[in-house]
């Protein structure tokens, strides 16, 4: 038997961890229809569902046996969905740098038919960093770029507040700042920005409970 995930970030993750466990683990397949999930989450094998103290606290590694995407799935996507779901591009873009950085900094629209080629590059880039780390032990920390400071804000706010792209956006910002990098940090905010994404942590999220959750 095989189990088919076909769904966004959270399908993948159950599915998988589902897969993961029952027998012991049996073969998975990922059909992510979301930019999230197109980009990111659908790879790299790993599976598991968010704690109230914090996120991704259950689960495991399974990798799926193929993964495919369509990228015109994501025309069904309101527009805050694709535009938070960028987040992730812009986080691999940063990652990868050269070309990559070159083409996702210049997009404008954001038209799921133009992002195919950039969502196989986005994909193709992550898979590199996996398999040099499947395990997470290393090197693939680099694609926590973002995600300490963005998790937690999800954990502090009960992940209703912010959609995960969105925290995570808000985590690159203050990655950046704590990098000293701040020219790269202003021009990653405009073009946050340019998608309509939150630029700074809205009054009522206690900043202290964010630290505790870090």
């Amino acid at each position: 038997d095989c189990v088919l995930a076909l769904g966004g970030g959270v399908v993948g993750d159950l599915g998988g961890f589902c897969a993961a466990t029952y027998q012991r683990g049996i073969p998975l397949v990922q059909a992510p229809t979301t930019l999230v999930a197109q980009v990111d989450s659908a790879y790299g094998g790993k599976t598991g569902v968010d704690l109230p103290e914090a996120k991704n606290y259950v689960g495991t590694y399974h990798l799926p046996i193929a993964v495919l995407a369509d990228p015109t799935t994501l025309e069904t996507l309101p527009g805050n969905e694709l535009a938070a779901g960028f987040v992730e591009v812009v986080k691999t873009a940063l990652i990868a740098g050269g070309s990559l950085w070159d083409r996702v900094r210049a997009i404008e629209a954001l038209d799921p038919g133009s992002l195919r080629d950039v969502i196989f590059d986005c994909a193709r880039t992550k898979i590199e960093v996996v398999a040099a780390d499947e395990r997470d032990t290393g090197s693939r920390a680099v694609l926590n770029l973002g995600h300490t400071v963005g998790h937690a804000i999800e954990a502090q706010t009960g992940y209703s507040r912010y959609r995960h792209g969105e925290a995570v956006g808000l985590g690159l910002l203050a990655a950046l700042r704590l990098s000293g990098a701040d020219a790269l940090r202003t021009e990653v905010e405009g073009l946050l920005a340019s998608h309509g994404l939150p630029l700074s942590l809205d009054r009522e999220v206690g900043v202290e409970g964010v630290m505790q959750a870090i």
